[in-house]
């Protein structure tokens, strides 16, 4: 009524909308693109499809430049803000006032992590450095506030300067302009005002210098740093600057190097007597610039702001030609000063976290290549400026974004391909049960193993919900109605992928299918257990809107669709569920565990784990202990798990007189099922109805023997099918009993047990699964094993494994292979992982192969990827690498390699070139200059017959099958080879017929150059015979034109020209 009738109640809205239909502007539901205030103040005050918690850098990781942000200490009451602005007031004040004015406009800004601190307490700046640091930022740059010898907002920087145990370099910026009431529209009335007295002078430069006296100042050359926001407004400035030089000199033989802050119409220090300036975005950057109001969707009439688009501030950022003057340049991540002028501010809109890490970025490389007074120096306008939506913290919209953009800006792991994949995980409930762990390892795997951002999704809560938060943000839907908002909350943060576990979860597959996401099914269930449940309507509605449905293997396929009435589909599919434990027998703990028990080492035990229910048989596994006993069989039997309530009481005599026998054990529920296993001789599965229990997988790996009963899911299937194991007829306790004795009393089946333990190790084997499902639910992304070589390269390692972790197209497996490297390589390695939280495989040989190549071999062996990337240990890439050049070869089965443009850096990450596209200039002018694909015929004759235009490596992806075909065929030959072999390399790959490469043309790999590497120090002579032995096979293998053999005379002389001494 208040939305379509403005209120009125003379009106019937149902009557008056039939009436009315065809009208203008009459609808029956409010239009989806229509906002309101408040409706955008409920969709900026939860996580949006760009939150990110903090992804800490790691410390020992090489930052390109030193990140400084501006830090405003006024989060504290002081008297004077008390008088002028109310009692209590901090910034925190202001930032209630903002409000969105326009549709997209985002406010309110709230905090997170740190919430809404007090600098009072020294705690909060602990916090703020530690979260800086792990963001990359160097140091801050403290608002220092002076006025005529008094001091303002002084409190948290004095608290710093007596706690040095903070680590965090710091310097000033003097906010050396009038305190006025602006915010309230009253400029012209000064609050407290700045008169640079020069009577003050020596006082102003004493506590400046009482500053530089802390270590952890930062320092130029020697020189303090020292910033002013308005040097305009110094009256003489050039004098006045001279006179504090000279105090400076003579009362603290200190001579800082002076910055003017680019504000308002001050631009170059050099008349102002400056040494350098630095820029204080948006300042400068929107004076002509074209304003975006009238583009806007306004939600308060009154508006009168100032709105430009935050990628048109970057691009005149970035079209900015070199200063000449020593400039420390500034990115900002975003601005919005509502909350300060309400209505009346200047904003800029569509910052995203990505546009800010460009820009940062940018500003990086070009810091690098200009830098200020020798030091590669960028800025950040701000840490904590919330009323002007400039800051890094953490706030709930965006969470840690913009902190991991910096980190990312500084460490150089920018993604140019886009966010990473984000999945989301559906569950029914958090109850410590077999389907409930299985989801969990889903997602654990999928982050630790293959880099993907998940999110789980319960539809009810329970014990293992900190089990789920510590692997990923966890949300509990709370209802029928809550469930759809979360679908659609997930569905706007991005998600276009989720992965639904159990029948339990149809509904969600259901409602998220029709949000538009792709869905899978997981289905586990058994067709009497979705009876007893009443889960039947559930279960048929998630198959029948799912795209893909999962089952663990033909019987409950078979079973179950022929339950629900459902007819077969090529959606249905089978995947045997993979063992997300890897079980190792813990001998000392079983043996323990035994003496515990009381069993000697002629007993046996036997062993069942799960919950002990109806549908589990534990009544079958207490009649076939009994039948045992009866038939004078002594053994030791023990279920593993807690026990239906209603069961228990009903056995609750034959249980008490089987336990009093001693060999009858109800240990309970135990998280850790080791010792059990370890100390167990037979695992017997009596459940009358079960999927495809997991636990079969762990007795299998342990090398016990297995028993099941005939008919009762998966488990008695594989064990007869693979001869891996023991069935007895259904329910049948005489036979089982028969069954288990026999082979307790009998020599063990070896060769049974090693089948059973081969084929959990490989068929079984959690990554695989987890490829397998990922494949299904998302065919777009190819996936993509990652080979790291080392030797001795501990000092670059940390970056080289921090950009592959970075990757926003997820890994199938990193597989590092240390070749008897004789520096801490294996620590690093180990340790960058645990950092990261990823998981790895490590291989470290004993002893040198001798050969990168054997390595490539071995790694390409070792890969399950269909394409496999080999990231040599001292370079680099970019986030955006793997995301950018695989949907090229997995759409197109004829490109068999790919290979990005690099960037080249030395030894200690400087930037060199910016580009190796110049290198094939010599051969074709810009015939790299933009990406494509080649038959490999062609680009053989055009390039790389003539010389190695792959220039690096690591910048190669390549499919797998090609690379070990190709190994094989000359991996003899590249022994002989110091400089060239992967150069011939390439050329055999691309010999076999119709096989084609792709190029792409940003520099999105990182080539390290050693002086002292294997190029610069071979013998010319060597290096000239091995460029014409490459020449040579490209002759043989593809008919080369005699224009092509003058093309090679021509580049072997000039390289032996640059090579020749003289």
């Amino acid at each position: 009524m208040q939305r379509y009738l403005r209120g009125r109640t003379d009106l019937n809205p149902l009557l008056h909308f039939r009436e009315n239909r065809d009208l203008p502007g009459i609808h029956p539901l409010p239009r989806s693109e229509e906002g309101s205030i408040a409706a955008e103040m409920r969709r900026f005050a939860r996580p949006g499809h760009q939150f990110e918690e903090l992804r800490p850098l790691s410390p020992t990781v090489r930052r390109r430049a030193k990140v400084l942000a501006y830090y405003l200490p006024q989060f504290h009451a002081i008297p004077e803000n008390d008088r002028w602005w109310g009692k209590g007031f901090t910034e925190w004040s202001n930032l209630a006032r903002g409000m969105p004015r326009f549709k997209g406009h985002y406010q309110p800004r709230i905090p997170r992590d740190l919430g809404f601190y007090c600098l009072d307490d020294i705690e909060t700046m602990r916090r703020q450095v530690a979260m800086a640091r792990s963001g990359g930022i160097h140091g801050f740059v403290f608002y220092y506030y002076w006025f005529n010898r008094q001091r303002l907002l002084e409190r948290p920087v004095e608290a710093f300067l007596r706690h040095d145990d903070i680590d965090m370099p710091f310097c000033l910026m003097w906010a050396n302009e009038n305190w006025t009431r602006r915010w309230d529209g009253m400029e012209k009335e000064v609050l407290i005002a700045q008169d640079y007295r020069r009577a003050d002078n020596a006082a102003l430069v004493d506590d400046f210098a009482r500053h530089f006296d802390d270590r952890r100042y930062i320092r130029i050359q020697g020189r303090p740093l020292l910033m002013v926001y308005r040097a305009s407004l110094i009256p003489d400035t050039p004098d006045m600057v001279a006179e504090w030089r000279q105090l400076f000199r003579e009362r603290h033989d200190e001579d800082p190097i002076f910055v003017m802050a680019q504000s308002f119409d001050s631009i170059d220090p050099r008349p102002l007597g400056f040494d350098g300036a630095i820029e204080f975005p948006p300042h400068k950057l929107t004076v002509g610039l074209q304003r975006i109001n009238d583009s806007l969707d306004l939600l308060d009439d009154s508006f009168n702001g100032s709105v430009y688009d935050y990628d048109a501030v970057v691009k005149r950022a970035l079209g900015e030609p070199p200063s000449p003057y020593p400039l420390i340049r500034t990115a900002v991540p975003s601005w919005d000063n509502d909350a300060r002028r309400q209505g009346t501010g200047l904003a800029l809109a569509h910052s995203t976290p990505e546009k800010y890490g460009r820009w940062l970025s940018a500003l990086v490389e070009r810091a690098q290549s200009q830098p200020f007074f020798g030091e590669p120096i960028v800025c950040v306008n701000a840490w904590n400026e919330w009323c002007e939506g400039a800051y890094l913290e953490p706030d709930q919209h965006f969470g840690a974004a913009y902190l991991n953009a910096t980190a990312g800006a500084v460490a150089g792991l920018t993604a140019l391909g886009g966010k990473r994949e984000k999945l989301l995980l559906v569950g029914h409930d958090a109850f410590p049960g077999g389907a409930q762990h299985l989801l969990l390892n889903i997602g654990r795997t999928l982050k630790e193993s293959f880099g993907f951002d998940i999110e789980f999704l319960l539809l009810a809560g329970g014990r293992l919900e900190d089990s789920y938060r510590a692997v990923a943000p966890l949300t509990v839907a709370g209802g029928r109605q809550d469930l759809a908002d979360k679908v659609i909350w997930f569905r706007d943060q991005g998600i276009r992928h989720a992965l639904c576990n159990t029948s339990a979860t149809g509904a969600a597959a259901a409602a998220l299918k029709a949000a538009g996401l792709r869905v899978m099914l997981l289905v586990h269930e058994m067709p009497r257990l979705l009876q007893e449940k009443q889960l039947e309507a559930v279960a048929r509605n998630g198959i029948t809107h799912a795209d893909l449905v999962v089952f663990p293997n033909e019987v409950v396929r078979g079973s179950l669709l022929e339950a629900l009435g459902i007819g077969p589909s090529d959606r249905h599919v089978i995947r045997p569920q993979g063992l997300y434990t890897i079980f190792e027998p813990d001998q000392e703990e079983g043996d323990a565990l035994r003496r515990e028990l009381g069993l000697g080492p002629r007993d046996h035990l036997v062993v069942s784990v799960g919950y002990g229910d109806m549908r589990k048989g534990f009544d079958l596994f207490f009649q076939t202990w009994r039948r045992m006993e009866a038939e004078g069989t002594r053994v030791h039997f023990a279920w593993v798990g807690a026990l239906d309530p209603q069961l228990r009481q009903w056995m609750e005599r034959e249980l008490a007189e089987g336990i009093a026998t001693g060999r009858f054990h109800l240990p309970g529920y135990r998280e850790n099922v080791v010792p059990w296993l370890s100390a167990a001789d037979a695992f017997l599965l009596t459940s009358r109805e079960d999927p495809f229990p997991t636990v079969i997988l762990e007795a299998m790996a342990a090398d016990l023997p297995v028993f099941a009963f005939e008919g009762t899911g998966g488990a008695p299937e594989l064990l007869q099918q693979r001869k891996v194991g023991h069935v007895a007829p259904y329910c049948d306790v005489r036979a089982m009993a028969q069954r288990v004795a026999s082979v307790l009393h009998a020599p063990p089946d070896d060769d049974m047990l090693a089948r059973a333990r081969d084929m959990v190790a490989y068929e079984f084997e959690f990554g695989r699964y987890n490829a397998d499902l990922v494949r299904a639910l998302m065919p777009q992304l190819a996936p993509v094993s990652v080979v790291v070589p080392n030797f001795n390269y501990a000092r670059h390692l940390r970056e080289r494994l921090d950009s592959i972790f970075a990757q926003t197209h997820p890994i199938r497996e990193l597989v590092v292979l240390d070749d008897a490297s004789t520096d801490d390589s294996i620590d690093v390695i180990v340790e960058t992982a645990e950092e990261a939280g990823r998981d790895i495989k490590l291989i470290a040989n004993t002893s040198n192969s001798g050969s990168v190549f054997a390595q490539w071999g071995l790694g390409a062996e070792i890969a399950s990827g269909e394409f496999i990337w080999i990231a040599e240990a001292d370079d680099l890439a970019d986030a955006g690498l793997l995301a950018t050049v695989m949907p090229l070869m997995a759409t197109d089965p004829s490109i068999g390699l790919a290979f990005v443009d690099s960037r080249a850096i030395d030894e200690e990450g400087n930037l060199v070139f910016e580009s190796y596209r110049g290198y094939a200039d010599s051969l074709e002018f810009n015939g790299l200059a933009a990406t494509r694909i080649f038959e490999g015929r062609d680009f053989v004759e055009r390039f790389l017959g003539i010389k190695n235009v792959i220039v690096n490596a690591s910048a190669v992806i390549w499919r797998r099958d090609v690379l070990m075909a190709a190994l094989e065929r000359c991996g003899a030959e590249l022994a002989g080879l110091t400089m060239a072999g992967d150069w011939r390399l390439y050329l055999e790959a691309l010999s076999a017929p119709g096989l084609r490469i792709a190029y792409v043309a940003e520099p999105l790999n990182v080539h390290r150059r050693h002086g002292g590497s294997i190029t610069h120090r071979l013998d010319p002579a060597r290096h000239v015979s091995e460029i014409l032995a490459c020449q040579d096979v490209a002759v043989q293998k593809f008919n080369l034109a005699p224009a092509v053999l003058a093309r090679q005379a021509e580049h072997r002389a000039e390289v032996e020209r640059q090579l020749s001494p003289d």
